[in-house]
């Protein structure tokens, strides 16, 4: 003889939708918070560079260290974006602002602000900086953020000479992510054997932690009015 089913049976169906939907409304409300770039308030379009950074950002691997962050970030952006189908090249443009962001986040998170976005000096027009501090023991404080070294380093130095002219104890930094560990040792060794003009430090995942201890020692604080002509700050 079969069985009646139990009365609470039919009831179980409804329950379990409520709570699905209760789990998906708070998955859609974590997401939205969860928005590093757009709680920044630098970003004037949120595209699709954005959008990929802050699906993939993971502030928990700050506590292991910068290096492993910004490492694991640009990974995790990069394979994101490849899911979604964008090309090498297109994933290879966004890098760059990624690194950049992460960047700022990480200061952000160490309280290492106030930092500027892309900052133009009156003194050096239409050169804009990736990554601003400003110092009370030194002035500017640049860091150039490059994903890749390549050729890109000669750049970095270049730009860094121009600022120097109107700066000359500012600081002027280059944090890559370069994989090629024996293309990054010799592009060090140019700052050592003098052969880069005004870049005085790169640093990388292994050492990431050094610039971040060194920037600790400043006082930070902002450049007094007509330094800068224009950029994004975050505080």
């Amino acid at each position: 003889m079969r069985r009646a089913a139990p009365r609470y049976a039919g009831a179980v169906s409804p329950i379990i939708r409520i709570v699905v939907s209760w789990l998906l409304c708070l998955t859609v409300v974590r997401g939205a918070t969860n928005s590093p770039v757009r709680e920044l308030g630098i970003v004037r379009t949120y595209g699709d560079t954005a959008e990929i950074f802050d699906h993939s950002v993971k502030l928990a691997d700050l506590d292991r260290s910068v290096g492993y962050f910004l490492l694991q970030t640009i990974q995790i952006c990069r394979s994101n974006a490849a899911v979604q189908g964008k090309s090498p090249q297109s994933i290879g443009s966004m890098g760059g602002s990624w690194l950049e962001w992460a960047t700022l986040i990480a200061l952000k998170a160490r309280g290492l602000t106030p930092a500027y976005w892309q900052a133009e000096f009156a003194a050096v027009p239409n050169n804009f900086n990736d990554v601003t501090l400003w110092s009370k023991e030194f002035g500017p404080v640049i860091i150039s953020c490059k994903t890749s070294l390549r050729e890109r380093y000669k750049q970095a130095d270049l730009e860094a000479v121009a600022l120097r002219a109107h700066y000359p104890d500012g600081k002027f930094f280059l944090l890559t992510l370069d994989a090629d560990k024996k293309h990054l040792a010799r592009t060090r060794k140019k700052i050592v054997d003098k052969d880069l003009l005004a870049l005085q430090a790169i640093y990388a995942e292994d050492n990431a932690d050094e610039l971040f201890a060194f920037l600790k020692t400043l006082t930070l604080v902002e450049p007094r009015q007509g330094v800068l002509h224009s950029g994004k700050v975050v505080r």
